[in-house]
Parts: C-alpha cells; structure tokens; sequence
C-alpha cells in the first residue's frame, strides 16, 4: 500500500475505513456525511515515525472526530494524526 512512505517525529499515518456511502434504505450520501453519521469511526495505522511509543504499524485505532491532516497519496486518502491526539486502539 504505502511502503515507501517514512513518518518522521511523532505522526502517525492512518487509513481510515470510511463508512457505506449508502444507507439500509438505499439513499446514497457523499462522504463528510457518512463520516458525521459514523458513531465508531476507527483506521488502520500505516506507517508511525520514529518518536511514536504507544502505537504500532497495523493497529486499528479508534478516531477522534478531528485534529488530522488528510493527503492524498496513490488514488488513495491517508490521515495524518499526531501520537497525544490518538487516544484508544481496538484490541482483536
């Protein structure tokens, strides 16, 4: 996926897994609302820089509702998050 990217200091790149973009009833919503009607909204970490102590690559973490930098890399979007604003990874 991103094996050529390298965090530096304490951020931490997540894929987010984006909610269906259509509801049980069938009416289809763009993505920021998906994303608000989204009450567990968790990703998958990517790549952590060398300063991240609590995280590891492929946890699955639960999202806070902001404080992320979103890129595009690949046709693909990423958030970067730093380490304090991450607070919970979901155990499997």
């Amino acid at each position: 996926m991103t094996k050529n990217i390298k965090m530096v200091g304490d951020n931490i790149l997540v894929y987010v897994k984006i909610p269906s973009e259509k509801t049980e009833s069938g009416i289809i919503i763009d993505e920021e609302t998906a994303r608000q009607v989204q009450k567990n909204l968790t990703g998958n970490i990517i790549a952590i820089g060398p300063d991240v102590k609590k995280f590891a690559e492929g946890d699955e973490i639960l999202l806070p509702p902001g404080g992320s930098i979103p890129i595009s890399y690949e046709d693909d979007v990423y958030h970067v998050f730093k380490e304090f604003a991450l607070f919970a990874k979901l155990e499997k």
